[in-house]
């Protein structure tokens, strides 16, 4: 009997582990397609002086414990360590402020102690208290808006200086656009069962000891591309095409499909596209299931990694960085103290550090060239620390439209988009666009996609 082959479009996180996947549960052939020059996607990792340097994601919670069973798989568990714990802030006003202790997406799991911050005001707090009495917001089986629902809770203030600040860091994009079914369904659970959600996170929070006790992220010292880059040499010799952009996919009368790269054609009898819609929508002539999906945004962003001398950098704040809240006059939207908050990417005593550019609604920063990006960054870090010289060495790395968003109704579109797809056994389309944006999401996807996929052909 022939062997059943797959395509697979994209080597990013999700192309990867799907392929590794295959690679160790079934006897099927792949290949892998990646358009550029490497494997990786939305992770990379650079390397000057002994120093690492992430150009996207630097790590990942340790709870997502699929990912470091990757990890492990690849041969790298040896190599995982954990963040430094440290005080994180608040950047408001042009005042940084400890990132109140006790809460879950700076929602207050304890209300007494979280009245003592001074990041949100009296009249702030008086609205947040009103929460426990409020009446449902969402109706049963409604989708939300995440902005919506956060103000109408906890009231504006706490939104605009805690909950935005924090949310841009993991899905980067407007949050009164944001669905909470797609993102946050929990949290619309607690409403429905606690009637508060002050209530619900209380009820539900972690007693762990230990995790109070050490950092709740982990990475690899060889940075995260390396996982990716491990994970590929361990697939069958020649299955990784790189340079290699699929131009067009065609679905034949008997189910399988031409897999046109680089002038010549495949024949596969299945295809696993992991690359966004709006970019496979482009590759299939004859069928259209993505004209639900293909309208989906994403907004741009920008990684800016800087390595100043020792004693350059004079910060009275010990920590580990800070967010900015909404409405303020800075450029940048985050920076980690790299040196401090992951030691083993530092080997000297200079100062590496890491901001990020690109507000939704206000990107056009990160067209820029890169000089005028670090003047940007190290302008708003001037009124906040005290900087010396300029950076010996820094590397901007641009995101553009690479963060999609979980709008409200985002649940609905996919689940139409699957039916399309269905009409074409052996066509499977998955990644951070679908079920998540993080690299463990990713992984989870490939790898569900995969044994889908097996289950389906076998």
């Amino acid at each position: 009997m022939k062997q059943k082959r797959v395509a697979i479009v994209g080597a990013g996180a999700t192309g990867l582990s799907a392929a590794l996947w295959l690679h160790d549960h079934s006897d099927l052939q792949y290949d892998v397609y990646e358009a550029s020059n490497q494997v990786g996607g939305k992770i990379v990792t650079y390397k000057d002086r002994g120093f690492v340097i992430e150009g996207g994601a630097d790590s990942y919670l340790e709870r997502k414990a699929s990912m470091t069973h990757f990890i492990q798989r690849v041969g790298l568990g040896d190599s995982l360590v954990r963040n430094e714990v440290g005080q994180s802030y608040i950047l408001k006003s042009g005042t940084l402020f400890p990132t109140p202790k006790n809460t879950v997406l700076g929602i207050p799991t304890d209300i007494d102690a979280f009245l003592e911050t001074k990041l949100i005001s009296d009249e702030g707090k008086r609205n947040l208290l009103k929460e426990y009495e409020k009446p449902r917001f969402a109706k049963p089986g409604e989708d939300v808006s995440a902005g919506a629902f956060f103000e109408y809770r906890l009231g504006k203030e706490m939104v605009d200086s805690l909950i935005e600040p924090l949310l841009g860091g993991i899905y980067g994009g407007n949050i009164y656009e944001l669905s909470m079914k797609a993102i946050f369904p929990h949290f619309l659970q607690y409403e429905a069962e606690y009637g508060s959600l002050l209530k619900g996170v209380a009820a539900t929070k972690s007693t762990s000891k230990q995790a109070k006790k050490q950092g709740m992220f982990l990475t690899v010292k060889s940075g995260l591309a390396s996982v990716l880059e491990a994970a590929a040499e361990q697939l069958l010799p020649g299955s990784v095409h790189l340079n290699a952009a699929v131009e067009r996919i065609d679905v034949l009368d008997n189910g399988a499909f031409t897999v046109f790269v680089n002038g010549t054609q495949k024949r596969y009898d299945a295809v696993i596209v992991t690359i966004p819609p709006q970019q496979a929508a482009k590759l299939f002539v004859e069928i259209n299931p993505f004209s639900d999906i293909g309208s989906i945004e994403a907004t741009s962003c920008a990684t800016v990694a800087m390595i100043f001398p020792e004693g350059a950098v004079d910060n009275e704040h010990e920590g580990t960085g800070f967010v900015v809240a909404r409405g303020g006059d800075e450029t940048i939207t985050a920076c980690t103290w790299t040196d401090l908050k992951w030691p083993h990417t530092s080997p000297s005593r200079e100062t590496l550090l890491r901001a990020y550019v690109g507000r939704p609604g206000e990107e056009a920063i990160v067209e820029a060239n890169d000089q005028t990006i670090v003047n940007a960054v190290l302008a708003d870090l001037q009124n906040i620390m005290a900087i010396r010289t300029r950076p010996t060495f820094y590397r901007v790395t641009r995101w553009k439209k690479a963060m999609p968003q979980y709008q409200v109704g985002h649940l609905q579109r996919i689940e139409r988009f699957k039916k399309a797809c269905a009409k074409h056994p052996g066509l499977y389309v998955t990644g951070a666009y679908f079920g998540g944006v993080g690299v463990p999401d990713c992984i989870d996807q490939g790898q569900a996609c995969a044994k889908q996929l097996m289950n389906e052909t076998t």
